[in-house]
């Protein structure tokens, strides 16, 4: 023992002693000297101030410490194994010897390896001698994975004496699995210091397919998909070659080979697949295949093939519900055919609407057939919202017979705009909207300069209306000029109506070449030819002004028309002052083939106004029908595999509608929308604005295309997933093999199980479903997945025994992040070690002295004499009571009065 000394927690409070002192001196010198002197006033006084001392003592928290030999330092090396460290194992291995050799006697040291999960390779021992060589034949925990917090908490268990106990971690600092500063604060809670000693990272020379991504969802079996796949050749220099393979459930489909360059590298792959179910499809890079010659530099193979799935689930229950009885027989039999088909109308079964959403959710699907919202019962459309938005369920609504007004006239029943305008839900629900609108439209005005338009005045007012008629058109129109008399020319090419200046002073230098004879072919060409190229209107128009007296006749430049339609290109004829009823006839068939209106001015002043008329009467309707048109496709879609596009059916009639923004529009039908579909929530709603059930849609219906385009429609609005899983909802996460997932929504008095079940092939040998750990009153699950494959995860809703939801998610694991699963700019494993070192009160370690340089060769000890102090202090409360109280005499006054009664 040594370097003895008094402490106190508290001394500012030692000052208290000087007032208790004076409360305690000063009544006793008061007191007359004859009576302060007796033996009993002394004694209790001497007794009182003690008390007093020993009681500020207490007060000031006052202890003895003092120092002995430390002969309990222990020190554990945790050494990282894993598999990202392995450039780095010499530099690791002779870190170990040094330190072994420059140990202590008086320490004690152990060896803790670990990767995912740690060996306990030595012992803490102060035998130095067979220490290395235990190191290097123990065996080595799982290297593909770095669970450095498991390992803290691991060796921190091991020691006998936490208050000289150190951990030296010597790591790539790459963490995987855990936090290590989490499992960090623990063990500085217990007095242990933590150094680390950072082994360098390897330096790249990897090749790894780090992703694959299915570009879209809305695919079909046996339709053509594409994954993006991204490769990261840290190893490739210039550009290699190796093979690419492809296997479904575990089934080799095909192989192609695939130039790499340095760095990253995506390649989109076009993948089919022919059958219905779950479809587990692994990417497989073979960079040593012998048709390339020498193997590519490739570190780890274990990153190579990469996961992802596809799932066609065979989902089969339909609930067809219709507004009048029998109104949908010829799509029940389209549907019937592939489809278990359950039907019911508002006629006759309005009591068997699904009334809770358990009952709607024995279907996977629900047809509205011409079903407006003053159709639905109460409580039925918020309950088809929630079974679309949060169940996942499918929705298809199709118009069918049409109203009549208080005016006699048509209206549609479904797509009724004042209908929906009063509707909560279904307004939202619907990929369209039933609103008044003008489509956007490019328009080209095709002007006659001929010398009859200019000796005439008409030239003058053609240009002067086709001016003015720009104020019928928006800054999101285009417009054109193209002047024509014996040839044509394009004197503005299509632009933004937004450039109003640049097109009127173009319309105005028409006049700058007029005479001439009159040519409609090539003008109408040109102008044609001019439209084609805008993409992004939905309507493109011709408006063709002349005094009506063409050179060439109605078959020559009718060809030129047709080519027009066929590009959705229609046109409008503005004569002035056409006298001739031959040639008026003819302008009239040239309008209706090329689908638009013929105006004769009589009045020059009238142009303007005709022109106006005729850009702004093409809002669209809310119900046109009479006029068969041409089924048109816009986007890309499943609803089409299989389909000749160039033999779609035409219809007679469509209710006008307006794509929301985000929907996806397949069929288009003059330039409204016939069929689109959007995500609604879980779900996917698609809208056909047309009956089918044989009025606008006969010859759809009846033609073996239109059949198969309905059951592509009906068959791409299925859900992805089971829609049962009422009100079960989850978030799954994941920290490389530990997986969770958090269950919300279960309703009070329901009980929730998860299992994880191997759905691979490969995976079929393990032994049955994977462990499932559960927490917070089994709202809260996890597992671990350390084999690649393809696993299900089964989350199950109880009510008592009975299942009363139920939902299935896939979770495909390709390999580890120990394998660069994680891009290197998201973990610094340098700044990591340097992290720990700095919480954990160590060091970065340069040299191996510095881990012994901080321990202590000495420990304080330190004794607190609280309670011998507080009894001290009573039993001289209680002498100075007795004192006071009783007199007595010393033992000598005693003694010597026996002996005078003696003698």
């Amino acid at each position: 023992m040594s370097d003895f000394r008094i402490t106190y927690d508290h001394p500012r409070l030692l000052l208290i002693f000087i007032p208790a002192l004076l409360l305690t001196l000063i009544p006793y010198f008061r007191l007359n000297r004859r009576y302060r002197s007796t033996r009993n006033k002394i004694i209790s006084m001497t007794v009182h101030t003690v008390a007093m001392l020993l009681a500020v003592n207490l007060l000031a928290g006052v202890a003895l410490e003092y120092e002995i030999p430390n002969e309990e330092n222990e020190v554990i090396l945790l050494v990282d194994v894993s598999d990202s460290g392995r450039d780095s194992a010499d530099v690791r291995d002779e870190f170990l010897r040094t330190v072994i050799d420059v140990c202590d006697e008086g320490c004690r040291l152990g060896i803790v390896k670990f990767g995912y999960g740690c060996s306990y390779s030595v012992a803490l021992t102060s035998d130095r001698e067979s220490v290395y060589g235990d190191y290097l034949s123990s065996e080595d925990p799982d290297g593909s994975a770095t669970a450095l917090a498991d390992a803290l908490r691991y060796a921190g268990s091991l020691f006998t004496s936490k208050e000289c106990s150190k951990i030296v971690v010597v790591s790539d600092g790459l963490e995987t699995d855990g936090d290590a500063l989490l499992a960090l604060n623990e063990l500085i809670s217990r007095g242990t210091v933590v150094d680390s000693l950072i082994l360098p990272e390897d330096a790249g020379g990897d090749i790894r397919i780090a992703s694959a991504k299915l570009r879209s969802t809305d695919i079909a079996v046996a339709e053509s998909f594409t994954v993006d796949l991204v490769i990261c050749a840290d190893s490739v220099v210039g550009e290699e070659a190796a093979m690419l393979r492809l296997y479904d459930n575990g089934e080799l489909l095909g192989e192609r080979a695939v130039a790499l360059k340095n760095g990253v590298n995506e390649l989109p792959v076009s993948v089919s697949v022919p059958t219905r179910g779950m479809h587990e499809l692994t990417f497989e890079l073979v960079t040593d295949h012998e048709l390339f010659g020498e193997p590519l530099p490739d570190k780890y193979k274990e990153n190579n093939s990469y996961r992802t799935y596809v799932n066609f689930q065979a989902f089969e229950n339909v609930l067809l519900i219709e507004r009048h009885e029998g109104e949908a027989d010829r799509l029940k039999y389209v549907v019937s055919s592939t489809k278990e088909l359950t039907d019911i109308s508002v006629e006759k079964d309005i009591a068997d609407f699904p009334t809770t959403i358990g009952e709607m959710a024995e279907y996977e699907q629900i047809i509205l057939v011409n079903i407006a919202y003053s159709d639905m019962p109460g409580g039925f459309e918020a309950l088809l919202n929630r079974y679309v938005y949060e169940l996942g369920g499918g929705l298809f609504t199709v118009g069918g017979r049409c109203d009549t007004d208080a005016h006699g006239n048509i209206v549609p029943h479904a797509y009724n705009r004042a209908d929906l305008e009063r509707s909560e839900y279904l307004k939202h629900m619907l990929p369209v909207t039933a609103e008044d609108y003008t489509p956007p439209i490019a328009v080209m005005l095709v002007i006659d300069t001929s010398l009859s338009m200019k000796s005439t005045g008409k030239l003058s007012a053609a240009t002067d209306g086709a001016r003015a008629c720009l104020d019928a058109l928006h800054d999101r129109d285009f417009c054109g000029v193209v002047s024509f008399s014996s040839a044509s020319s394009e004197r503005l090419s299509v632009l933004p109506v937004s450039q109003r200046e640049t097109i009127s002073e173009a319309i105005k230098k028409v006049e700058e070449d007029a005479g001439g004879g009159t040519i409609f072919s090539d003008a109408i060409m040109k102008a044609g030819r001019a439209l084609s190229v805008i993409s992004n209107v939905e309507r493109k128009h011709i408006i063709l002004i002349t005094d009506g007296l063409p050179a060439d006749s109605f078959d020559d430049y009718g060809k030129y028309i047709e080519d027009n339609i066929a590009d959705g290109i229609t046109m409008s004829v503005l004569t002035i002052g056409i006298g001739d009823e031959g040639k008026r006839t003819e302008m009239q068939m040239a309008a209706d083939a090329a689908g638009g209106k013929f105006y004769n001015v009589t009045s020059v002043g009238a142009i303007a106004d005709m022109m106006y008329k005729d850009l702004t009467e093409e809002a669209i309707p809310e119900i046109a029908y009479g006029r068969s048109f041409a089924l048109t496709v816009k986007d890309k879609s499943s609803i089409l595999s299989g389909i000749d596009k160039d033999a779609l059916p035409t219809l007679s009639g469509y209710y006008g509608t307006v794509a929301k923004k985000g929907a996806t529009v397949p069929l288009m039908g003059e330039y409204v929308p016939i069929y689109a579909f959007h995500k609604y929530g879980k779900g996917t709603v698609g809208s056909f604005m047309c009956d089918l059930g044989g009025v606008w849609s006969a010859e759809l219906l009846s033609d073996p295309v239109g059949e198969a385009l309905i059951t592509n429609i009906v068959e791409s609005i299925f859900p992805k997933e089971d829609v049962r899983a009422d009100g079960i909802i989850y978030e799954l996460q994941s920290d490389n093999y530990l997986h969770w997932i958090n269950i919300h929504g279960i309703p009070e008095g329901q009980t929730v199980g998860v299992s994880v079940h191997p759905f691979s092939e490969h995976l079929n040998d393990q032994s049955g479903e994977l462990g499932v750990t559960a927490a917070e009153s089994n709202r809260r699950f996890t597992f671990r997945i350390t084999e690649p494959g393809l696993y299900e995860i089964r989350i199950t809703a109880y009510e008592g025994e009975k299942v009363v939801s139920e939902l299935s998610v896939m979770r495909a694991f390709s390999y580890s992040e120990e394998y660069g699963a994680q891009d290197a700019g998201e973990r610094d494993g340098a700044a990591l070690l340097r992290q720990l070192a700095e919480v954990g009160g160590g060091v970065v370690v340069d040299d191996p002295v510095d881990v012994f340089t901080s321990l202590e060769d000495t420990l304080v000890r330190r004794y607190d004499p609280k309670v011998i102090l507080i009894i001290a202090a009573i039993v001289l409360v209680l002498i100075d009571i007795a004192v006071r109280k009783f007199k007595f005499k010393w033992l000598h006054e005693i003694i010597r009065e026996r002996r005078n009664e003696k003698q």
